[in-house]
């Protein structure tokens, strides 16, 4: 158990390294010898805006005027899909569209999931092109038009947006600042054509590359890309289309919210084999280090911990290490803690909710239909 210990907290560390502080770079190297993908002329594609949501009253009359302020010169229409909700967010929609045409309000019972209803307005839209994004998001102006121009390239079937967390006093976050070094590297490879993991908050695709969804997934803006890309079409990455929502209100419901994402990355890696395939290797070796190994790394340090305690020189250790990683959950305060070591806290305590939601997903653990969340993503 010794040496199944030190070989798993290897492999946990050089996962990590590699994710974190070794790829990025590279990848960006690879896509500084590549042009940056533009706009494109010609006849823009009839579009839909779809927002799936589960008892969003208090937000989503400004979404649907925000959505209908959008300026764009193609066909555009808003399918807002009411999942189960027992507020009034059906009506509230109605009443912000105020009898414009290009809104519909569809009410699902009982609630299913995101999945499910992204499911089935997808396949109900009219719509070329499908814009996904959440009922606390808000576009910039001209966010729409400029995801749409993406795809007026034949060769192209999704474009990820820009995502921007506006906190509330207008400081940095350490969500905020790990979201900046994640555009950067979603920047890279849009321009190499295999943007994975689009934000649910902006991003669009082509309708007919958008496959059904299993239904308990979380995961629809990073398997709706992946498929388009694994098809051979580019996913693109529009950096001057922005969304902006106000950051996770506190650290335990970003663990909560990270969690759920360890569980659908669960999922992926039990039933997608087909991303490990060598059909498309680029596209491999960008699921492996921007997101396998991310959601591989603590569950790897997790197992050498518990092999720790089959050891009798280690077992100490890893005693230890499990206990600090349960009290550091058990602790965890309400507001981020400031500094290099509040940062440094906040990465430890995000990856062990990410790591025990990962252990949920292959073990087959199946979330509930999605609750509504007080801000952030």
């Amino acid at each position: 158990m010794t040496a199944l210990a030190a070989g798993l907290l290897l492999l946990s560390v050089w996962l990590a390294v590699w994710s974190y502080l070794l790829y990025p770079p590279w990848i960006r190297f690879l896509a500084a010898r590549r042009g940056e993908p533009g706009p494109k002329d010609g006849p823009l594609p009839s579009v839909e805006v779809i927002v799936s949501a589960a008892d969003e009253a208090a937000v989503i009359g400004g979404r649907v005027r925000d959505l209908l302020a959008q300026e764009y010169s193609g066909p555009l229409a808003v399918a807002i899909g009411c999942d189960g909700c027992t507020d009034a967010t059906a009506a509230r929609a109605r009443e912000a569209a105020a009898g414009d045409g290009r809104v519909r309000v569809v009410e699902f019972a009982p609630r299913r999931g995101k999945a499910s209803v992204i499911n089935d307005l997808a396949a109900s839209s009219p719509a070329e092109v499908l814009v996904f994004t959440d009922a606390n998001t808000r576009f910039e102006p001209g966010a729409v038009d400029r995801l749409a121009r993406r795809l007026a390239d034949p060769d192209t079937g999704a474009a990820c947006g820009r995502l921007v967390l506006d906190s509330p006093d207008g400081s940095r976050t350490p969500e905020g600042e790990f979201w900046e070094r994640e555009t950067r590297s979603k920047e890279a490879e849009g321009r190499l054509g295999v943007c994975l993991g689009a934000n649910g908050a902006i991003y669009a695709a082509r309708r007919d590359g958008v496959e059904k969804l299993p239904a308990d997934t979380a995961m629809d803006d990073f398997l709706i890309p992946a498929r388009i890309a694994f098809r051979g079409r580019r996913v693109v990455f529009a950096a001057d289309a922005v969304a902006r929502e106000a950051p996770p209100p506190d650290v335990r419901r970003e663990l909560a919210r990270r969690f759920r994402i360890g569980v659908g990355a669960g999922q992926v890696l039990r039933r997608e084999r087909w991303l490990w395939s060598g059909e498309q290797p680029l596209l491999a070796l960008v699921f492996f280090s921007r997101k396998a190994a991310r959601w591989t790394a603590p569950v790897a340090a997790l197992g050498a911990a518990a092999a720790a305690l089959g050891s009798e020189a280690l077992r100490p250790v890893g005693f230890a290490a499990l206990s600090l990683a349960a009290l550091s959950l058990l602790a965890v305060p309400g507001r981020p803690v400031p500094g290099a070591a509040g940062r440094l806290y906040y990465f430890g305590v995000i990856n062990v909710a990410l790591g025990a939601g990962v252990l949920a997903g292959l073990a087959g653990y199946r979330r509930p239909a999605w609750k509504r969340r007080e801000g952030g993503r």
